[in-house]
């Protein structure tokens, strides 16, 4: 079986290139895969064949406008038996895994810039389009909610399977030992003995939220690992009288290091489709402290494997975070738990289940 696979950014660095890069080699065991992205993050490999899709990156919907077409003109040049695409990629694709539904998100978390404002008057119409393509057969959804979205904002109404992401367990781990803990909170500058919260990825996902409580837990220290621009949060903290206990690193090469120094993942986002930090979170056995509403939710069994609580309701992430300062026992009980649950959702688990999809479109195209 021949496959294009198609992504912006084929990059393990983050979000949807992590999750192209590690479904990629699992898949390329089982066909020929061909990948279609603008950028790579990792060298060629003899499995996997690349192709450069040219786009215009001077910002996300440049990206999606001018890759588009891009992508369409080089798979017309092949015969593929499957087009795979991964989010708003291409026209003609047979599979499509859906990341972002922009008519949810933007209602939840609305834009704040004129750019931010632009991009969801142009995309959502653009989105909506995607997911109504007559070739289009099947949806790999990475969770429940994030399939209801798009039957309800998009109208799909093809067969949908529920995937969830996969966690790379051997690099997202906790610590081996006090040393390493050690080393990894030194990286970050964190004062010795604080209980420390993490919060990482974009701050429009509960970083105001987040620091709005720091002021009722004066023995806490907030670490910040995010690309956003952090110029509001910042003033935020000066307004709070937090600062000297919030330390903003930005950006993270190695995230793993960020979970390996915390205390507990504080991610009360109100949108997500699924929240891989979550995951990665839980298998460095991280307690973890999450929005309701998102799709990593689906895995939590509150005071079993993590905590949630509504971010509409900033008393309930107070509460969550008081039980766990006043039960260090819990905090300890939670982890594991976490640990055990990610592990059931591999991504060779994610893999076997995607290239079994693949396996039933290539089953009815041929008959």
């Amino acid at each position: 079986m021949k496959v294009a696979l198609v992504v912006h950014d084929f990059d393990p660095n983050f979000g949807h290139g992590r999750y192209a890069v590690e479904l990629a080699r699992r898949l390329a065991q089982h066909c020929d895969l061909h990948i279609y992205a603008n950028r790579f993050a990792i060298a060629p490999e003899s499995n996997l064949a690349f192709q450069r899709v040219p786009a215009l990156r001077a910002n996300a919907l440049s990206t999606v406008l001018t890759f588009i077409p891009a992508a369409e003109r080089l798979l017309q040049r092949r015969h593929y038996d499957l087009i795979h695409a991964q989010g708003l990629t291409c026209w003609h694709a047979d599979l499509i895994t859906g990341h972002m539904c922009n008519a949810a998100k933007y209602p939840r978390l609305p834009p704040t810039t004129l750019r931010q404002r632009l991009f969801p008057l142009v995309v959502i119409p653009l989105e909506r389009r995607f997911f109504q393509q007559t070739r289009a057969r099947h949806l790999i959804a990475i969770s429940r909610i994030f399939a209801d979205e798009i039957r309800t904002h998009y109208g799909w109404s093809r067969p949908t399977s529920i995937i969830y992401h996969g966690t790379d367990t051997v690099t997202f781990r906790p610590a081996a030992n006090a040393a390493e803990r050690a080393a990894n909170r030194a990286h970050f500058r964190l004062t010795p003995g604080t209980w420390t919260w993490l919060f990482i990825g974009e701050a429009v996902k509960g970083l105001r939220e987040t620091l709005e409580q720091l002021p009722h837990f004066p023995n806490a220290e907030l670490l910040v690992i995010t690309r956003s621009q952090l110029d509001f949060y910042r003033d935020l903290a000066t307004r709070l009288g937090v600062t000297a206990r919030v330390k903003f690193h930005g950006y993270e090469p190695q995230p793993a290091r960020g979970y390996r120094a915390a205390d507990v993942l504080v991610y009360p986002s109100d949108y997500d489709p699924f929240g891989l930090v979550v995951a990665e979170a839980m298998a460095a056995e991280l307690p973890v402290i999450i929005g309701q509403n998102i799709g990593a939710a689906e895995w939590i069994a509150p005071g079993r494997n993590g905590l949630l609580c509504d971010p509409a309701q900033p008393a309930t992430l107070r509460a969550a975070l008081q039980t766990l300062a006043e039960n260090p026992s819990l905090a300890r009980q939670l982890g594991p738990a976490a640990r055990a649950t990610v592990e059931r959702n591999s991504w060779d688990t994610c893999a076997t289940a995607t290239f079994a999809v693949y396996e039933q479109l290539h089953r009815d195209r041929k008959s």
